[in-house]
């Protein structure tokens, strides 16, 4: 193989990698959200505010969840002080993606990415149970003044 100088990223190039990165960590915030708070742990608006636009909706129905905010899917996954979550029955659990397939038009865009989370249940609650998971994200995305 010879020698060949680098190619000259474009400006339109760059901001294409940068995206595309971009679009990358915020599906991947979504996971973090979810891992970083474990069993009773249900702080998961951490990440999740960083992750999502205000007005941010989601699409659960898939898995029996809401179609609403985000702050609704979280409540129905973690609960609050009266009423236990989705999740509540999992004592520790991990979400493995890939990387996600991009498409990019101007300011929107939108990615599927593909999934595998396992989840252990709390045999203190009765749910002495191995519960596998898989299937694909599919997310539209749009570029806001915060990123």
């Amino acid at each position: 193989m010879q020698d060949q100088a680098p190619k000259s990223l474009s400006e339109g190039d760059l901001r294409t990698v940068m995206d595309r990165l971009g679009i990358q960590d915020t599906i991947s915030r979504y996971s973090m959200g979810q891992d970083a708070h474990q069993g009773e742990d249900s702080n998961i608006l951490q990440q999740w505010n960083d992750t999502f636009s205000p007005d941010g909706s989601v699409d659960y129905s898939a898995a029996g969840g809401p179609v609403g905010t985000y702050r609704e899917l979280a409540h129905w996954m973690r609960g609050d002080a009266d009423t236990p979550g989705s999740m509540s029955g999992f004592s520790n659990w991990q979400h493995m993606l890939s990387l996600p397939i991009v498409l990019l038009s101007g300011d929107t865009a939108t990615a599927r990415t593909d999934f595998f989370a396992t989840h252990r249940g709390r045999a203190d609650k009765g749910m002495n149970v191995h519960y596998n998971a898989a299937g694909a994200f599919h997310d539209e995305l749009v570029r806001t003044e915060a990123g």
